[in-house]
Parts: C-alpha cells; sequence; structure tokens
C-alpha cells in the first residue's frame, strides 16, 4: 500500500511529492465521494418528494451538478493520461485502497 507517510520532507521535490500524494489519495477520492453524494441525494428528494414541485426542482439540480462534477473530474483525469502518454510522464493513478482483514 502507497501511503505519503514515507516520502522524505528534507527537500523541495519530497514536499512537493508529499503535497501531490495527499491531494491524490485524500482529496480527489473525497471529491468523487461528494458528487456520488450528490447525486443521490437529488435521487432521493425526487423519489419521497413526487407532489412537492419545488423539493423536486432541487432534487433535479443536485443531480444535475452531480453528473456535471463527476463529467469534469473523469474528463481531466482523462486529458492527464493523454498529456501523460504524450510526452512520456508517468502520472500517479488515485487508488482506492480497502483495507482487508487479516485472518
Amino acid at each position: 500500500m502507497n501511503t505519503c507517510g514515507n516520502i522524505g520532507l528534507k527537500s523541495l521535490g519530497g514536499i512537493l511529492d508529499y503535497g501531490t500524494c495527499l491531494i491524490v489519495q485524500s482529496i480527489v477520492p473525497l471529491l468523487f465521494a461528494l458528487a456520488i453524494v450528490g447525486f443521490i441525494w437529488g435521487v432521493i428528494q425526487m423519489v419521497i418528494n413526487p407532489e412537492d414541485a419545488e423539493k423536486r426542482k432541487q432534487g433535479k439540480q443536485f443531480m444535475v451538478w452531480g453528473i456535471i462534477a463527476l463529467f469534469v473530474m473523469v474528463s481531466v483525469w482523462w486529458l492527464v493520461q493523454i498529456v501523460s502518454n504524450t510526452f512520456g510522464i508517468n502520472p500517479i493513478v488515485p487508488q482506492l485502497s480497502i483495507p482487508r482483514s487479516e485472518q
């Protein structure tokens, strides 16, 4: 499991690597989760308020913004892959690590 804790902070490169690692392993998955929760919240608002037009409208807005956020994040990921393949850069791809229980 790749963690940010084993990156040395004694040089500028190490500090930048640590910041990148922190963003990739913490913030990006959090943003994806928030976008998915926003979409699901919109679906829930649509389902539990079938006769309230205002709440249905708010639910639709949550759904649309959740889809837009997911689309933008996936598009940026796709663009990073294209640029990295073009220039031969090896990007860090965020991985969601699920701890496994020891038996």
